[in-house]
């Protein structure tokens, strides 16, 4: 976990009640204009005062859980133009650019139907939550990112952790990798049978079939996306 951690957000605090809810008039979907701008410009000020140019994409996923605000999804979820690999580029471990990443939050801040956070391990965290609340994470206080975040008409607090940190529903669950090891289980499954499908969940909900044979073990493998999740599924169980 990272030492410095700040929710930004658009809501004055002056305008929570007793509970601690925000009561104002400001709404909880993106104008597409100067306040979106904002946050990302603050973003980029967070980014830059940490050293990092580059993001890797954590826990993606397609719709359902994505689902972070009153605006309806849209085709392509946000994500074209940004992956030259289409919506399989967008998956766990991907690294992009800090342009990239900018314009993966802004979608998400549109509620565009995609999810992700964004993160250069040991040093920078970003990801958006309900209701256009934002989550930084940082290795050092950026005081001059702070300043910059309330010049842009933002406000940042610091709190002691993201409520979107992420915990696996499975404390025991192992992911799969695609490794060494893998691929020699893989070819024993399938050295008694013609045919075996694999599906590679490359984001929460949305995945890909292989068609395996022992005779296109290595292409496949080639073609898996890192950190997916693999599932095994004899021929005839599809159908």
């Amino acid at each position: 976990m990272l030492p410095y951690v700040y929710q930004v957000t658009k809501y004055d605090p002056a305008d929570r009640d007793q509970h601690g809810h925000y009561a104002g008039v400001e709404p909880a979907t993106s104008d597409h204009g100067a306040v979106e701008t904002a946050y990302l410009q603050a973003i980029a000020a967070f980014a830059e005062e940490a050293d990092v140019d580059q993001l890797a994409i954590r826990e993606p996923q397609i719709g359902g859980f994505a689902d972070f605000g009153a605006e309806p999804p849209v085709d392509g979820y946000g994500l074209a133009d940004l992956f030259a690999a289409g919506l399989t580029g967008f998956h766990d471990g991907a690294l992009v650019s800090m342009a990239a990443g900018l314009e993966l939050v802004r979608a998400m801040l549109r509620d565009n139907g995609a999810w992700c956070r964004l993160e250069a391990e040991g040093a920078f965290a970003v990801h958006v939550g309900w209701d256009q609340y934002l989550y930084i994470g940082s290795s050092c206080p950026c005081e001059a990112a702070l300043a910059r975040t309330r010049s842009l008409g933002l406000f940042p607090e610091r709190v002691h952790a993201s409520p979107y940190d992420f915990a696996p529903d499975d404390p025991q669950h192992v992911q799969r990798p695609a490794d060494a090891d893998f691929l020699d289980r893989l070819h024993w499954t399938i050295s008694g049978r013609l045919a075996t499908f694999l599906e590679e969940t490359y984001a929460a909900n949305a995945s890909r079939w292989h068609r395996l044979t022992r005779d296109n073990i290595e292409t496949v493998r080639s073609r898996l996306t890192p950190r997916s999740q693999l599932r095994l599924v004899p021929a005839s169980s599809r159908g």
